[in-house]
């Protein structure tokens, strides 16, 4: 996974942005809840679709192509130590993946000059028993990220 963030920079800025709305909301939610110190809220997302295009890795498009994708971790929300200061947050989260390595009909890659193999031929071989669809997942190294 954290190959991935790394490999992937529109999937990396997409987790982050999600990050940055999952701190705005804890701030908003401790705001209303009227917090005068610091409080920690669960983040778990739902499962968010991610395509990886053949223009994005070709490696990643070939072994995952569309992906889901969570976060989970925890926010800490801490209210301005001054009056009419800024809120701010401090979150640890780790991003998981999965996705079923399988194969689509209408699908296919050049996968060595002069030699495309379509999506169809690898499920024919794997309904023959000699190739396997299988589940992929994985988990990220926990990061910490701190904002306003």
């Amino acid at each position: 996974m954290n190959q991935m963030l790394e490999d992937l920079p529109e999937f990396r800025n997409e987790v982050d942005g999600a990050r940055r709305g999952l701190g705005a909301a804890a701030i908003e939610q401790a705001q209303q809840a009227g917090a005068d110190g610091p409080v920690t809220f669960p983040v778990n997302t739902a499962w968010t679709g991610h395509y990886i295009g053949e223009e994005h890795d070709k490696n990643w498009f070939l072994a995952t192509g569309g992906m889901q994708y969570d976060i989970n971790g925890s926010v800490t929300v801490h209210p301005p130590e001054e009056e009419g200061g800024e809120w701010t947050y401090t979150m640890t989260t780790e991003v998981n993946f999965r996705d079923q390595y399988n194969w689509d009909g209408g699908k296919g890659t050049d996968v060595l000059p002069g030699l495309h193999v379509s999506d169809k031929v690898l499920a024919d071989m794997h309904r023959a028993g000699v190739a396997q669809e299988f589940p992929m997942y994985g988990t990220s190294d926990s990061t910490t990220t701190e904002g306003p």
